[in-house]
């Protein structure tokens, strides 16, 4: 067939991917769409989680002193985004991640931070992927690389043991969960970033982040889609998505 899906998105406008109504203009969204995301105002440049202003210190991470150094995070994890990404990890609703990865890689290039020499996918534990049919973090960090022109390294960091469901944990019983879950497989830059979709305690990119560190990564970005609300994260009970 000669319009095939190329050759339409040449020739004629796409509609937004959230509403289905009005042109696409900004990353895959309409105006309105875009505007009505929950964005995430006056991140903690270390965890991510909303400050009262710019200049705010982080309590949380004067207490807990995360083992990384940077996270970059979009949005709330608020709604869509608690139907949309849900909907990817377990529906296959995976041409979300079309507009969402875009969405995240302008808040990368605004931050101005300096990018990593490679992308790191959040693992999951072979069982679970097979389970699942695919790592939404793997197809996420694969779209991220191509738009920033950044390596993703896919078999480098591996989960090497079945743990517990997070949801079902306190965040001090995550913790030791994950400890001794992720193995290395081979050297590393110096700089990384680790890529997931959601972010809640961090627990997990805290336990990958000092592996990293210990086998000599010098600094360790987070790359998330969306942070949960601080309700949640100031709480020993909440909720990881997994």
């Amino acid at each position: 067939m000669f319009f095939n899906k190329v050759n339409l998105r040449l020739f004629f406008k796409q509609i937004c991917q959230l509403c289905r109504l009005q042109p696409a203009q900004l990353n895959g969204l309409c105006e309105d769409c875009h505007a009505d995301l929950p964005w995430r105002l006056f991140p903690c440049p270390v965890c991510g989680l909303s400050r009262t202003s710019p200049m705010a210190d982080c309590p949380d991470c004067q207490r807990l002193q995360p083992a990384f150094d940077h996270t970059c995070v979009a949005l709330d994890y608020r709604f869509p985004l608690t139907q949309l990404l849900p909907a990817i990890k377990y529906h296959q609703q995976l041409r979300t991640l079309g507009w969402l990865a875009p969405v995240l890689a302008a808040q990368i290039r605004d931050t101005e931070q300096a990018l990593p020499h490679c992308l790191l996918p959040v693992p999951m534990h072979p069982w679970d992927q097979l389970r699942r049919g695919h790592n939404q973090a793997a197809l996420l960090a694969e779209q991220l690389g191509r738009q920033l022109n950044i390596p993703v390294q896919y078999q480098a960091l591996q989960k090497i043991r079945h743990t517990r469901k997070q949801h079902r944990l306190s965040a001090r019983q995550r913790r030791h969960n994950l400890q001794g879950a992720f193995a290395l497989n081979k050297p590393l830059p110096s700089h990384v970033a680790l890529v997931d979709d959601v972010m809640t305690t961090g627990s997990t990119l805290n336990e990958i982040a000092r592996l990293l560190k210990s086998q000599g990564v010098l600094r360790v970005d987070n790359w998330v889609i969306a942070r949960t609300p601080e309700s949640q994260d100031s709480t020993e009970e909440t909720d990881e998505i997994e």
